[in-house]
């Protein structure tokens, strides 16, 4: 598998993590990760995300989040 569909199925892996453990739906996880460009971020992250596991990744996100005011 190429580097881009490894970093999509992280992507897919770490929206559905946030969903389950922040309890919240698929399109408010969709709207919170589009409008704080958590796609990007992750990709941008993906050298450091891949050799992580998804709960310290999600951590990560949530970090970002909240540097950024939103969490």
């Amino acid at each position: 598998m190429d580097a881009e569909n490894e970093k999509i199925l992280l992507q897919v892996r770490l929206f559905r993590l946030a969903m389950e453990s922040w309890g919240k739906s698929q399109q408010e996880i969709a709207s919170l990760f589009r409008q704080n460009n958590i796609y990007k971020y992750i990709s941008d992250m993906y050298e450091e995300f891949h050799i992580q596991g998804d709960e310290a990744n999600l951590k990560e996100i949530e970090a970002y989040l909240k540097a950024k005011g939103v969490a």
